[in-house]
């Protein structure tokens, strides 16, 4: 009996402990591992159910293996409290990357290739002054857009080499480089407040490329291209910046400020750069849907030959718009100017042997500064006309001038992929300061631009331009110019959205 006894008292016990032991078989007290009886530990049933806790933990073996079930189902390891965390088991647990796609978000990137020929003849004054000048270029570029709630940026450049030839005697073949640069901003500050920036440089030896766009709305910061220098190297540059306040549903005013320069090289003239800043602001009200009005002030800042020659141009402009019909729009604008300028002349000139001596003249004059356009458009057709007379930049050969210009533009969608477009100007500058007293050029420009989309990522142009002017600063007496030239241009480009 009593070996009975002690045998029931030893099973009695071995029920009555605790199970220390781990489903896998591996010893977790010798291990130092915490009882997990408590903490929510899995606990397996006959029926290979698996009882969750309020922590819905894993207990974890040494070995860190899979915990196997009876019906042979899996269940991921999961650690415990004390223990390294498990990062990103589930992917909704995933970053979401939220950096990367605030910078990419409704972005846009656009590569391009270009190439094309240019050829074009010049003539001074005569056959004997004639000769022509073959371009070649090639360059790639990039093109990245983006736009925000509140926000839109845009940034172009493209650039290459140019090979030129000329058939002058005496000459060979060189090689330059070719830059084109635009950045375009625009910020919603505020709902009433609004900033817009934009910035356009261009350096090239492409004689025709300030006259490839001969009609603009007329502004007191748009470079005048009035000046004709072949064989140069120009680089030009033209920025501006408009602050706008909405004050109302019908009243806004904006606050502009800008800058420009043009530089020649290469060039056998000299004193022909040019440098001008701005700064204005202007009220505009809005009557009805047809017709807006409103005036402001505006002062110009002219630099020649870094002080050779400077004038500062001051404006009290009224302007008009009025829309006819929805196809048919005119505006207008009138108002005094005041011109003031400042120039470094030689004392005495002696001929044959030069000039010496120089001082400082100074001049002022009342003007009106005057100009209309009109607007026309259609779905396939479009056609702009102007005129305006006011005091601007003549470019650094000549100065400041009163300019008389009149400008048309038209523009047809020919078909599918075809697009035409035309543009004549007529400008007649006439110096009003010592710097280059009684220098005057009058110029019909011109051009013909044929294009077709040959694909979504193939473009090709055919543009022909033709300048017949007649000037008296080049040379000591008049004389006319003539220049026309055929070029042609072929792009590919492939674009790519960044946002996801």
């Amino acid at each position: 009996m009593k070996p009975q006894l002690g045998l029931s008292l030893v099973v009695l016990a071995v029920l009555s402990v605790p199970p220390a032991w781990s489903q896998t078989g591996s010893d977790q007290s010798q291990s130092g591992s915490t009882d997990q009886s408590q903490s929510g530990s899995t606990d397996q049933s006959q029926s290979g159910s698996t009882d969750q806790s309020q922590s819905s933990s894993t207990d974890q073996s040494q070995s860190g293996s899979t915990n196997q079930s009876p019906n042979g189902s899996t269940d991921q390891p999961q650690p415990s409290s004390p223990g390294p965390q498990v990062a990103y088991t589930h992917p909704e647990q995933l970053p979401p990357l939220t950096l990367l796609n605030e910078v990419t978000a409704n972005t846009g990137i656009r590569l391009s290739l270009l190439t094309g020929i240019l050829s074009n003849y010049n003539s001074y004054g005569g056959s004997t002054g004639s000769y022509w000048q073959n371009l070649g270029m090639l360059g790639g570029g990039l093109d990245i857009t983006q736009f925000r709630p509140t926000m839109m940026w845009d940034f172009n450049y493209t650039g290459g080499i140019s090979t030129s030839k000329l058939t002058l005697p005496h000459t060979s073949t060189y090689l330059s480089m070719h830059q084109n640069g635009r950045v375009n901003f625009l910020w919603q500050l505020a709902p009433r407040w609004q900033l817009a920036v934009n910035d356009n440089y261009v350096y090239t030896d492409d004689p025709f490329e300030p006259y490839l766009t001969v009609e603009g709305v007329p502004t007191f910061n748009n470079p005048n291209p009035v000046i004709y220098i072949p064989q140069a190297v120009n680089e030009s540059n033209m920025g501006s910046m408009t602050l706008t306040y909405q004050m109302g549903a019908r009243d806004s005013v904006d606050f502009t400020g800008g800058e420009s320069f043009q530089r020649w090289f290469n060039s056998a003239l000299s004193g022909n750069n040019s440098y001008t800043y701005s700064g204005g602001s202007n009220y505009q009200h809005t009557f009805s849907a047809r017709f807006s009005a409103g005036g402001g002030y505006s002062f110009t800042a002219l630099d020649y030959g870094h002080g050779l020659s400077r004038s500062g141009i001051q404006g009290m402009i009224g302007f008009v718009t009025y829309q006819l019909s929805p196809s048919i729009s005119i505006s207008g604008f009138a108002g005094p100017e005041y011109t003031a300028s400042k120039d470094i002349v030689p004392t005495f000139c002696f001929p044959g042997y030069g000039c010496f001596g120089y001082h400082a003249v100074h001049e002022a004059q009342w003007s009106v500064a005057e100009g209309a356009t009109f607007g026309w458009s259609r779905t396939r057709n479009a056609l702009r006309v102007g005129f305006r007379h006011q005091n601007s930049d003549g470019g650094g050969l000549l100065g400041t001038v009163r300019l008389y210009q009149i400008n048309g533009a038209y523009r047809r969608s020919m078909a599918q992929h075809w697009n035409f477009t035309a543009g004549i100007s007529y400008n007649n500058s006439l110096a009003i300061s010592q710097y280059h007293p009684n220098g005057f050029n009058r110029a019909l420009e011109g051009t013909v631009n044929l294009n077709r989309n040959i694909s979504e990522a193939w473009n090709a142009t055919v543009y022909y331009a033709v300048i017949h002017s007649y000037q008296n600063y080049y040379t000591p007496v008049p004389v006319a110019l003539l220049a026309n030239g055929v070029g042609i241009t072929l792009r590919y480009s492939w674009g790519h959205s960044l946002g996801r």
